[in-house]
């Protein structure tokens, strides 16, 4: 098969998807090329004996930009996570609220973060405004150190999956934000609903089983033996795809570990994300179907838990952990099941997003490791298109 669409894009990720939504509504002509049978890259559902298990714990912060300029976030099927989270800690849970949505628990956050606060590290601020390029880190370290060993560090490693938490102090502040201007939410059948519900709305649909094995300019080549002449190439493919297209050496990806389990009674007071102590294997902890009944077909009888985890962690010690962040016994948990994510979030690789004879990069790895940044390369990708089809009496559309 030949075909020369003005555009290929390769791969229906959110960067992918985005690309292809915003060339449709400036009728640029184009076709996507995926190298799995499914939309969505990373974001990715199983549906298991009447289960939504998604593929790690993921989430959507409905305040992000670039998702209420690609979808109407008002008509998307979401369920809030509750504003605020809990505090593993050995004399039980703290939960900690948004006193500004929950206003009756003023008292109680206020007299919880009472007891974290101290007087800033000075030290620590003189380097945080000498550094050239702060990473979250360094923003944290501005912070009294119970604060940042009981909030802020769990909080930024559970989003990143990086212990270290070397990605820019810039990132931490736009997340910040967002979950303050919005909630965190699930859609009511999973993540991987929303790059479906996208995909469903462009011409032409998608071309799975299509992985791209050479890129040249204006040509593609597939594994399956097809061929693609085209004008435009958008590679929205992650850095251990695109290393080898590209012949580039790429930093590693960060895998991430999950574990999903059911109890047989409701473990959480409100529907909020626990975060354990740095120390835990344990990232994050969700009660999906406290947030979402329909995770577990809306089954009074199950309680369906997601935890993240460190990926290299033995299972019986990540059980273990859980048990311990859930205040319960491991024998009131059903396991369900335990895997890793490999290349779950990206590191930035710093290539640039142009690499010449019009082929353009998209995805996250040019940026941050966030559902925000993939849907905004592949924006910029489109626009970079649809500017030069257009280029100069068209205005573009950016709105869907």
């Amino acid at each position: 098969m030949a075909e020369s669409p003005t555009v290929a894009i390769v791969g229906a990720g959110m960067a992918g998807l985005a690309a292809a939504h915003y060339l449709a509504i400036n009728h640029i002509d184009f076709q996507v090329y995926e190298a799995s049978d499914r939309p969505g890259g990373r974001v990715a559902t199983d549906h298991v004996d009447g289960l939504i298990l998604d593929r790690g714990f993921q989430i959507i912060l409905d305040d992000y930009p670039e998702l209420r300029r690609l979808v109407s976030v008002a008509e998307l099927p979401l369920q809030h996570l509750y504003p605020g989270v809990y505090l593993q800690r050995s004399e039980g849970p703290l939960l900690l609220s948004d006193p500004r949505r929950v206003p009756g628990t003023y008292r109680a956050t206020f007299s919880a973060l009472a007891r974290l606060l101290q007087l800033p590290n000075w030290q620590s601020l003189l380097h945080f405004i000498t550094t050239q390029h702060p990473t979250i880190a360094d923003l944290g370290g501005l912070l009294p150190r119970p604060l940042y060993e009981s909030v802020f560090a769990p909080l930024f490693r559970g989003i990143t999956i990086d212990p270290d938490l070397v990605e820019p102090a810039s990132f931490a502040g736009f997340v910040l934000r967002r979950l303050l201007n919005g909630y965190a939410s699930l859609p009511t059948e999973g993540m991987a609903q929303l790059p479906a519900i996208i995909a469903r709305t462009l011409p032409g649909g998608i071309h799975y089983h299509h992985r791209a094995v050479s890129v040249a300019s204006g040509q593609l080549a597939f594994e399956n033996g097809t061929t693609v002449s085209t004008d435009w190439i958008i590679l929205a493919v992650d850095a251990p795809a695109l290393g080898p297209l590209l012949d580039l050496h790429l930093p590693a990806m960060r895998s991430v570990g999950f574990i999903h389990v059911l109890s047989n009674r409701r473990l959480f007071g409100v529907p909020a994300v626990v975060l354990p102590p740095l120390g835990s294997p344990i990232y994050t902890v969700a009660p999906m179907s406290d947030i979402a009944p329909s995770y577990v077909s809306h089954d009074p009888e199950r309680h369906l838990i997601t935890a993240s985890c460190d990926p290299t962690a033995p299972p019986a010690e990540v059980r273990s952990a859980l048990a311990l962040a859930l205040n319960c016994d491991q024998q009131d948990l059903d396991f369900v099941e335990f895997g890793v994510v490999e290349a779950a979030l990206p590191r930035s690789t710093h290539t640039v997003n142009e690499i010449g004879q019009r082929v353009l990069l998209a995805g996250d790895h040019l940026g941050t490791p966030s559902l925000n940044s993939a849907i905004e390369s592949g924006r910029r990708a489109a626009e970079r298109i649809i500017r030069t089809a257009q280029r100069p009496t068209k205005e573009l559309k950016t709105d869907g």
